[in-house]
């Protein structure tokens, strides 16, 4: 049976926030990475709003993880239901929160087709 989670404080990230947290390289941490925070009550309040599937939720589903050069932000990134487009949910390691997130299309970014 899952415990209910209590409500927590969504924030959208615009473009310019989102961008002041890469700092090249972004490592890719997904198999190393210790979570600074955990990510499942901010992502819930997420599918709760319509941003995530709920099944991402349910089956706690990462596809990856990237930290900052600095080793402030890790970005985790979430499914959000088509290929290529992610909902980075951003943790903040140094005060260990989240930070907000924002909706990452690839496939608008970069111009890819969504079957790549």
């Amino acid at each position: 049976m899952r415990v209910p989670l209590k409500p927590t404080m969504l924030r959208s990230l615009t473009k310019e926030e989102f961008e002041s947290t890469i700092a090249i390289p972004m490592q890719d941490v997904t198999a190393t990475a210790i979570p600074a925070v955990h990510i499942w009550q901010y992502a819930a309040g997420l599918a709760e709003n319509g941003l995530l599937p709920g099944d991402v939720l349910n089956r706690s589903m990462v596809e990856k993880v990237y930290r900052n050069a600095h080793g402030t932000y890790d970005h985790v990134l979430l499914p959000a239901g088509s290929r290529n487009v992610f909902i980075v949910v951003l943790v903040d390691i140094n005060n260990t929160s989240v930070f907000g997130h924002y909706l990452l299309d690839l496939n608008t970014e970069y111009s890819l087709n969504k079957n790549q």
